[in-house]
């Protein structure tokens, strides 16, 4: 038998074909920054303010965490002006935001991601000077789609205060606790690798990562070379009580440590970082 070598057919392929062939499209690949740039990425606004503040129901009822966040965050920063964040599970951009106040009152810069349009598109109305991705980021080290879950939305005269408190617990379908599914329905979505998305902004050093994601946490985190990217403050949620202490072991290993926890929060700041030496308890 006689096998024809591959060489003999490539002209009769796309090249998208045979690169597709060679596997997921890697996360640093040059057309797929240029998309993230011209597609993804909206640009910091240049309008006013536009927010709801004290008239929000949701600004008055403040979460434990919000609270947790916001005293932790402040006494780790102080004073510090001009940092970059990105904060994942952004939201409208307001409600529950822990980033906010960094932007409006020290002048920082970041990424704001959300994956919900309906939030996101909120999140556009409040002119918030970062940038914004409406994609959810990937628990590959690839591009890829995946299954949301979305709760119930709600009318009536507490929708919009309350209404993204909800959307806060939607998430990918893969890390989705089974007691919601039943109430929920579903969509695909663009999820793109956060190392991607640094990429094609030219960002190398993230002064602070939040994370919102709902169980997908780790995975995003995983493939995120935290020696390329410098990471000085990671914050994320793990409603997993009883592993809070296996992640914290494992951040422990790649060069973090932790400074501050409540039941589902968790706080750790890089070793060599300036801000090692803040210790800080919740209440």
């Amino acid at each position: 038998m006689t096998f024809l070598t591959a060489s003999l057919f490539t002209q009769h392929y796309t090249d998208y074909l045979l690169r597709s062939l060679q596997g997921p499209i890697p996360h640093n690949d040059s057309e797929l920054l240029r998309y993230i740039r011209d597609e993804v990425l909206h640009e910091p606004s240049s309008e006013p303010y536009n927010f709801l503040g004290e008239n929000s129901l949701a600004s008055r009822m403040r979460e434990e965490s919000e609270l947790f966040y916001n005293k932790s965050l402040r006494a780790i920063f102080k004073d510090k002006r001009g940092g970059f964040f990105v904060e994942a599970g952004a939201l409208d951009g307001e409600t529950m935001s822990n980033t906010l106040w960094l932007e409006v009152e020290q002048g920082w810069n970041g990424l704001l991601v959300e994956a919900d349009s309906a939030a996101f598109l909120a999140l556009t109305t409040k002119h918030r000077k970062a940038w914004a991705a409406n994609v959810c980021l990937s628990p590959n080290p690839y591009p890829s789609k995946e299954i949301f879950n979305q709760l119930p939305h709600h009318s009536g005269p507490s929708a919009a205060p309350i209404g993204y408190k909800i959307r806060a617990m939607n998430s990918l379908l893969k890390f989705s606790s089974n007691m919601i599914l039943a109430n929920s329905w579903f969509e695909m979505i663009q999820c793109l690798p956060l190392e991607s998305i640094l990429l094609a902004m030219g960002v190398r050093q993230v002064d602070l990562l939040v994370l919102d994601v709902e169980g997908a946490e780790m995975a995003i985190l995983g493939h995120l070379d935290l020696h390329q990217f410098n990471v000085q403050v990671l914050c994320m949620e793990w409603k997993r009580r009883s592993e809070l202490e296996s992640v914290s072991r494992n951040f422990s290993q790649r060069g973090y440590k932790e400074v501050a926890r409540t039941t589902e929060d968790l706080i750790l700041v890089k070793q060599d970082s300036p801000y090692a030496h803040v210790k800080l308890t919740a209440d």
